[in-house]
This record gives structure tokens, sequence and C-alpha cells, in this order.
């Protein structure tokens, strides 16, 4: 298509170099008249390449065109269009044939010689993406939130109902609920992708001091989910304060052995305690036996095996990370 009758660019030529949008100029016949370094480079055409050719054929995806060209021959005839002087949000066609989420305002002057329509447009990609992103956190937040005040109310149930005082209770529920804030701190490091495993363990060795020393940890470099971290977080505090309160680091001679290994897609976690004053498993499962077994079950789709022997309790943990 040849370009049409030339019309006076020096008048908006500044405002084609320095703008820092997309700027299209098009006659009252739809065809392209000006096309800026902007719209170069968020379309994917040159100038070269877009003046002459018919706004249609260009960034206008198809489903549309037709109402394109019938608002051009409406605002024509009546001199009324509906997205003139004003701004609207709506998706243009890059010359690769992906479609641009653009913010466009329109303006209709005749003060270049004769009439033409200038044309803003300004590629909303980042920020539509920024938003999609901020839904997502938003609604994983709210699904996080609602699970952890599950998890924190359970635990305050159960706690009370086999706390022998209210100290006791608060003394094993602050414990706990330092746990899960261990956990937590964890994932945040990690903004809240896999963490690995190696330090979620170190978190719960760590407070222990000087018996810590009396504990061997060993195992591949693994990372895991956020909900398998947290899990199995919690599990390991409760394995830890039986560990001190009534097994091997409850005797002064007694060791604790925490090993990881992967068992095809499974992960095998080993909880090794060896003493001479073995206690033996206890004769009612407390809050903490409980908790271990139903995490394992609905939390990891896991298994527990536990197996009291003479010299203390092995205990293996088997779920496949997420």
């Amino acid at each position: 298509m040849t370009r049409g009758q030339a019309i006076d660019l020096a008048g908006i030529s500044a405002v084609l170099r320095t703008a820092l949008d997309a700027v299209i100029v098009m006659d009252t016949a739809g065809v392209v008249r000006g096309w800026n370094a902007i719209a170069e480079r968020d379309f994917g055409l040159s100038a070269d390449q877009a003046i002459g050719r018919r706004m249609s054929e260009l960034i206008i995806p198809a489903r549309f065109r037709e109402a394109h060209e019938r608002g051009l021959t409406h605002f024509l005839a009546t001199g009324e269009g509906p997205v003139i002087d004003r701004q609207i949000e709506i998706e243009a066609l890059h010359a690769d044939g992906h479609e641009v989420p653009i913010e466009l305002s329109i303006t209709y002057t005749e003060h270049f010689g004769e009439p033409v329509f200038l044309g803003f447009l300004r590629d909303v990609t980042a920020r539509k993406e920024a938003e999609r992103t901020q839904d997502l956190l938003i609604g994983e937040l709210n699904h996080r939130v609602k699970n952890l005040l599950g998890v924190v109310s359970g635990m305050a149930h159960l706690t009370a109902r086999k706390a022998t005082s209210p100290r006791a209770f608060a003394e094993d529920f602050t414990a706990r609920l330092a746990a899960l804030g261990r956990s937590h701190e964890l994932l945040t490091s990690a903004h809240w992708s896999h963490a690995p495993l190696g330090a979620l363990v170190e978190a719960v060795v760590e407070p222990l001091g000087e018996l810590g020393e009396r504990i061997a940890v060993a195992g591949p470099p693994l990372e895991l989910a956020p909900r398998d971290l947290i899990a199995l977080g919690m599990i390991l505090h409760e394995l830890m304060t039986n560990a001190i309160k009534y097994g091997a680091l409850a005797d002064d001679r007694g060791t604790l052995a925490i090993g990881w290994a992967r068992e095809g897609e499974a992960l095998a976690l080993t909880w090794r305690e060896q003493t001479p004053n073995a206690a033996g498993p206890p004769a009612t499962g407390g809050f903490g036996t409980r908790m271990i077994d139903v995490s394992t079950r609905h939390d990891l789709g896991g298994t527990a095996e536990w197996d009291w022997r003479e010299d203390g309790l092995r205990f293996v943990l088997r779920f496949r990370p997420r």
C-alpha cells in the first residue's frame, strides 16, 4: 500500500522521539503515518515496516479488527467514539504473534496539516505479572495462615488434655510453638521454596548446647518442599523432646544418631537412640507420639516404624518428598 498524503510531522516529531511510551500516528483512512522507537521495541516492527500499512493489519488482534474499522467509520461520521480521549486496557498484537497487554489512549487532532489520530500505548506486561503474582501470594498466604492456625489450635487442645498443670501446659506448648517457628524461619530464609533438610535438623539440634555434642547427624544434601519441611520439623521436635525427657539424652551415657537416605523415590529418616538404661515403650501413647503418627500419615503420606530395643529406640520415617 502506498503512503497517504504527506502530513506535517515536524510538530509531533519531538513527541515521537522523546515519549517514554509507544506513539503511533494513524490517518483517517486507518493507515499508519508515524511509529516511534518505543513502538518498534514493544511490537517488533520497524517504522519502515509499519508506516503505510493499515493499523488493523499490524497490532490489532483479529477479534478486535471488525470493531476497530466500524468504530473508525462511526467516529468520522458522527464525531463520537467510545475510546477517544480516555484510557483503556486492551491487548495488542506483537509481530511474532503473541499478545501484549497495554494501556491505550487515543487523541484526535487536526493541528498537523490533516486530521490524525495519536495513539499512546504502554506495555503493562510487568504490571500484570506483578498483579498475578500478588494475587497468588495473597491466596497462598491465606491458605498457610489457615493451616498454621489449625496446627496451633490442635497443638493447644491436645497439649492441654495431657498437661498436669498450667505451668506444664505453658512449657510444652511454648516449646512446640518454638519448633514450629524454627521451621517457618528456615522457610522464610528460602523464600518459601525448597529448603535443606540438613538445615532443619541443625535448627532442632543447635539450641541444645552441650547436649548436642552427643548427637550425630549424617545424610546427603536434600531439599524439601515447605509442607514436608514443616511437618518434619514438628516430628523432629517431638522426638527430641521425648529423648531429652525419657530417652537417650536423659542419660549422661546416651547418644542419638539422626540420618537420612534416599530409597528409590522415597526418603528414609532414621532416629536411633542408644543408652544402657533404656526406658522401653511408653505404657500409653502421649500427644507427641500420636502427633508424629498422624502427621506422618496425613501431612507426609508416609509410614512410621517404632522399634523399642533393649538399648534404646529405633524410629524410621519413610515418605515420598514432593
